[in-house]
């Protein structure tokens, strides 16, 4: 796919879907003009839309995705809830579901920023491809896995691997979140280091996420923070580059701003279109 022909996208709750539409449609919003062309929408199970929102959507000439930031991929699905959330999908005009892999709720306790990754090893990789091809045939959409923010142990089974496995065994795509994968690297003390341009997984990489991240040195130890509301900062621009230079595959880039000012929105916007339109220029030659 031509990088130029990609569409950007933005994410957030129902409310944020309802804000999103009014500046869709408003010539002097900051996304008049712009590839902003899709919207991910985060719902918990116990969410509902207003008739007038879903009618919105139905005549959108923009995409529409659904995040339901809970489903335990990792561990144990709530079956009450997937019936639950399919009410929320089943009125809206879907192209895709995506979730990150691990763990997200306890019971009634949705963990946040306590989440646990799955460790990257035998068991978990079964279980997460045992769930995904569950989820994917209960909802009858494709389903985009994300590989989560990283907070615990790690496993044998090199981070490459484990996804290009886990999506062929369960017939699903991935959804690479650069700023995930950056903590990663990070927590590991590695460079940023993706596959080259022939790795069978960038055919299967289908959405592209960024977002702002806040990074520090503690007692000598390198600590991240995946930050939706903080401006894109110069080590994720430089990770974005060559990713999007190999992501030949993904339909979308989405930009995760929630809680994040129109400024900042703007800037990140205009900062993203200028990286799409350098490596546009540059190709693979330079990175």
């Amino acid at each position: 796919m031509d990088i130029n022909s990609m569409s950007l996208g933005v994410s957030g709750d129902i409310n944020k879907l309802k804000q999103f539409i009014h500046l869709y449609t408003n010539s002097t919003s900051i996304y008049h003009g712009t590839p902003i062309k899709h919207f991910s929408l985060g719902v918990r199970p116990w969410d509902r839309l207003e008739n007038s929102t879903i009618d919105l959507c139905a005549t959108a000439d923009f995409t529409i995705s659904v995040h339901p930031v809970d489903i335990n991929f990792s561990g144990v699905i709530d079956m009450t809830d997937l019936a639950n959330l399919k009410k929320i999908i089943d009125v809206l005009p879907i192209s895709y579901i995506e979730e990150d892999i691990g763990i997200w709720r306890n019971g009634n306790l949705f963990l946040g920023a306590h989440q646990t990754n799955p460790p990257l090893n035998k068991k978990s990789l079964h279980t997460t491809i045992t769930n995904a091809k569950m989820v994917n045939q209960f909802f009858e959409l494709p389903i985009f896995l994300e590989n989560p923010p990283v907070y615990s142990e790690f496993g044998s089974i090199p981070f490459w691997d484990f996804y290009l496995e886990l999506c062929k065994r369960s017939d699903c795509s991935m959804a690479f979140d650069i700023g995930h994968y950056l903590g990663y690297c990070k927590s590991k003390d590695l460079a940023f280091d993706i596959p080259d341009t022939k790795h069978e997984i960038w055919s299967l990489i289908k959405t592209l996420h960024i977002s702002g991240i806040k990074s520090w040195m503690w007692n000598g130890i390198s600590v991240w923070l995946d930050q939706h509301s903080d401006p894109f900062n110069n080590e994720l621009i430089d990770a974005f580059k060559p990713t999007l230079a190999k992501a030949y595959n993904a339909q979308n880039i989405l930009l995760e701003m929630e809680g994040s000012s129109i400024e900042v929105e703007r800037n990140n916007i205009d900062l993203v279109k200028r990286s799409i339109a350098e490596v546009s220029r540059n190709g693979n030659k330079k990175y």
